[in-house]
């Protein structure tokens, strides 16, 4: 069946259910200006905004300290609306998606002129050299600095006029802010691109660019207002009891505040870690709460602490680190034990990476993921932890242990107690990892794969299976034969739709029919990677992975997008699936015709 055909017949099947309306979004392409420095556009000063001061200043009067060749450092974005909460992202010159920009602001006679290149994603490369105005006053609001220069609409692109504005640690901004008051719907965005000088040293660490500032607190309290996009927090040795904490002395938009109980929220480019040499302690006494727990966040960085439990063992329900919603979290030299839940718990998120952490004596397990993206635990030892399976993973892509020690850990709290719970084609990896003095009755209960491992003292006939991959990877045959089955299996949902009473189909039949869709596809791509993890040679599989790893964010980034227009609404999910199912199966096709050939 056609897959367009699939999707159309999903929303008309609705859209025979529920009358809904909506609006959508209409733009045009920008062409490209001349190359900078070949051509300057001169503007008048009265084609400005007339609700900005002008001074009657002589631009060549200003400051000489912004002329110069400027570099890209990053994007903070910023917007809010009367049906909606603040919303906050920070775009790093390192991260996968920024845009190549650059800016030269130089003198021409008795004028300022800045040559600007653009390119955002998927976008076409756009040049300016323009003329600059000087004005006084605040570029946008809460602004640094007061005096600043304006490039009136450069690329004629509908952001509008540009303010370039220069801050006193030498960071040049280029602000453009919209606001959209119709009725009673209001609308605001500020996007302001950082750029600093060209050879700057700060160029030269990458990890450390991604950081505006770095505050030092000492107190629990402290640490929690301090969090904020773009910063690195160190924390002075001590302890830091967060449950100790009252909502009242919590005064930052990031912190949700419940009873005992904070969630750090939407922050993007996080640096959590001890002071050199101290020893730092985060503990919460809530049993029922993680100690720090993470909601749509990004670029999350936690070293070298010290994070557990204040409660007695067999009564918690929260984590001791919790991630929902999360990409890019990177968590080194800590300790993490219970009696909390899990030492790791993570959902919906992607590119997690624990290394030299160690996690122990925890109550359920000592890992959980569900939902979740490319994940490495590399160098970690995980030791006397109970009760249930110590690995429970769900839905989860290329999780990989390397290099990991498993000791005296207890999966004995079922009737049939395994050490690695698993969904059936999550893709798993053990490699050169050591078990020893570990209690279960099956190590996984589907296939996961053992690299180079070695084994002490754990359950009989455990040692025989590390001379063999626990895998019954399907070989090419198998996977082409599953692609012609899930093939024929969507040609029947499509004539399910096409014959059936579409009247007599509930929103929740088609929202199951879309999720059977999705998971097909889904399912088959992960039994795809585990054949290819196993044929193809270092090299190509790491290209493979970073691929791959772009493929994902896309896929999510257009299921979330799909059903934007309907969220919370019932028709959500089928729009979403749907769209997930589409992109997976296509790229499903793109690695069967370029790996896999019928023997």
């Amino acid at each position: 069946m056609k897959r367009k055909k699939f999707i159309s017949l999903l929303i008309l099947s609705a859209m025979l259910i529920v009358s809904l309306s909506g609006c959508g979004k209409s733009g045009q392409d920008n062409t490209s200006s001349p190359v900078a420095g070949t051509d300057t556009q001169n503007t008048e000063a009265g084609n400005t905004a007339s609700d900005t001061d002008t001074s009657g200043k002589d631009i060549n009067s200003a400051s000489d300290e912004i002329l110069g060749e400027w570099q890209y450092m990053c994007t903070l974005f910023h917007s809010e609306s009367s049906d909606g909460e603040p919303y906050d992202d920070v775009t790093m010159c390192t991260d996968e998606y920024s845009p190549d920009t650059a800016i030269i602001i130089r003198k021409d006679g008795d004028k300022i002129v800045a040559d600007y290149k653009y390119q955002g994603y998927e976008s076409s490369t756009k040049y300016v050299g323009i003329e600059l105005q000087y004005k006084e006053g605040a570029p946008y609001a809460d602004a640094e600095n007061r005096g600043f220069y304006l490039l009136p609409d450069p690329f004629g692109d509908d952001y509008g006029n540009r303010a370039i504005s220069l801050d006193s640690d030498g960071r040049l901004t280029v602000a453009s802010e919209y606001t959209d008051e119709a009725d009673e719907y209001y609308y605001y965005s500020l996007s302001r691109d950082i750029y600093l000088r060209k050879g700057s040293p700060e160029f030269n660490d990458p990890e450390n660019l991604k950081y505006f500032d770095t505050v030092t607190v000492s107190d629990p309290a402290e640490l929690l207002n301090s969090i904020k996009n773009s910063r690195k927090i160190i924390l002075k040795e001590g302890l830091y009891n967060l449950s100790a904490v009252m909502p009242r002395e919590i005064d930052n938009p990031n912190i949700t505040a419940g009873y005992n109980d904070y969630v750090i929220s939407n922050v993007h480019n996080l640096c959590i870690e001890a002071e050199e040499g101290a020893d730092v302690h985060i503990l919460t006494g809530n049993p029922y709460s993680p100690v720090l727990s993470f909601s749509g966040c990004r670029n999350i960085t936690i070293n070298n602490i010290t994070a557990g439990h204040d409660a007695e063992p067999g009564y918690c329900s929260g984590s001791v680190l919790y991630f929902d919603n999360a990409d890019g979290v990177n968590i080194d030299g800590c300790s993490l034990y219970g009696s909390g839940t899990y030492g790791v718990e993570a959902q919906y998120s992607y590119d997690i990476n624990v290394t030299d952490t160690d996690i122990y004596e925890c109550t359920y397990g000592l890992v959980s993921l569900s939902n979740i993206g490319t994940t490495l635990f590399q160098n970690c030892t995980m030791k006397d932890s109970s009760e249930y399976s110590m690995i429970y993973i769900s839905d989860a892509y290329d999780v990989l242990f390397e290099n990991c020690e498993f000791k005296n850990n207890r999966a004995d709290g079922y009737d049939v107690a395994y050490f690695v719970e698993k969904g059936e084609d999550d893709n798993v990896t053990f490699r050169n990892c050591s078990f020893q003095d570990n209690v279960f009755d099956i190590f996984s209960n589907y296939d996961v794969i053992l690299e180079n491992c070695t084994a002490d003292n754990n359950r009989a006939g455990f040692n025989e299976l590390l001379n063999v991959q626990i895998s019954d990877e399907p070989d090419a045959d198998e996977l082409l034969s599953q692609y012609e089955s899930a093939l024929k299996r969507q040609d029947e949902i499509d004539e399910q739709l096409q014959t059936g009473d579409m009247l007599l189909l509930s929103q929740q039949s088609l929202n199951e029919l879309a999720y059977e869709d999705y998971s097909i596809w889904d399912n088959l791509i992960n039994r795809i990677w585990a054949y290819l993890s196993s044929t193809l040679d270092d090299d190509s599989m790491n290209a493979l992975r970073d691929e791959q790893k772009k493929w994902i964010k896309e896929k999510e980034s257009a299921m979330k997008e799909a059903g934007s227009d309907f969220e919370g609404g019932t028709m959500q999910p089928m729009l979403e699936y749907s769209t997930g199912a589409e992109l997976t199966q296509k790229r499903v096709e793109v690695l069967i015709k370029k790996y896999i050939e019928r023997s």
